[in-house]
């Protein structure tokens, strides 16, 4: 519980520029995971094709590794840029 309440300290006290950052990487990655949604339903409801399932799958996985490279790079870079003031 000590980490969660660490971490949670951490993004309320993160720089406004990294914010704007991490936000902008968040829609980023919203966008692809809904791409990759209406990708699985097509092959859902429509086509039965093993490589759309693929398709669909790895842009889903992409955005979920987007998302949160893009959190942990934003709380990276507000500690570097903190230590360094």
């Amino acid at each position: 519980m000590k980490f969660v309440n660490i971490l949670l300290d951490k993004v309320r006290n993160l720089d406004a520029k990294v914010v704007k950052v991490m936000r902008v990487g968040f829609i980023f990655s919203f966008i692809i995971c809904i791409l990759s949604s209406m990708i699985l339903v097509t092959y859902e409801a429509f086509y039965s094709l093993p490589t759309l399932f693929y398709i669909g799958i790895s842009l889903f996985r992409t955005s979920l590794s987007f998302a949160v490279a893009f959190f942990i790079c934003g709380i990276g870079f507000d500690t570097v840029q903190k230590e360094i003031n």
